[in-house]
């Protein structure tokens, strides 16, 4: 099994595929890209977040772009809501062949949070 994997590994880097994270400062975003950048399956990774958290770390073909982090509740949800549902709109424009999306754990549009609620709206992509 390992050898499989090994193999379609080596397949795909050999594609010479990109990728990117949005949301690459949170703490999935973080374990997404060490898992990434061990892997070593893609030529070039791009990294946007609210903070540009790997500035310290020098990675090979990594392009680090960082936005400000809104405080108030429009910014909220422009940041958490409308960036993520434009980006996946800019990506398939742009030929992204293939996009997931990781939400939060509860989240739900009844929810009477408003982070559980704008992360649900993300998920089945709420006007």
């Amino acid at each position: 099994m390992a050898a499989d994997i090994e193999t379609l590994q080596e397949n795909y880097r050999q594609k010479n595929k990109t990728c990117f994270i949005l949301g690459a400062s949170g703490e999935t975003g973080k374990l997404l890209f060490k898992e990434i950048v061990n892997s070593q399956i893609f030529s070039k990774i791009a990294l946007i977040g609210r903070r540009l958290a790997f500035e310290n770390e020098a990675h090979e073909n990594v392009v680090s772009q960082g936005y400000a982090q809104e405080k108030h509740l429009q910014g909220f949800i422009r940041v958490d809501h409308d960036y993520v549902l434009n980006s996946t709109k800019l990506a398939k424009a742009g030929g992204c062949s293939h996009f997931n999306l990781e939400s939060s754990k509860g989240a739900d549009i009844t929810s009477s949070f408003l982070y559980l609620k704008v992360k649900a709206c993300k998920v089945e992509m709420c006007p």
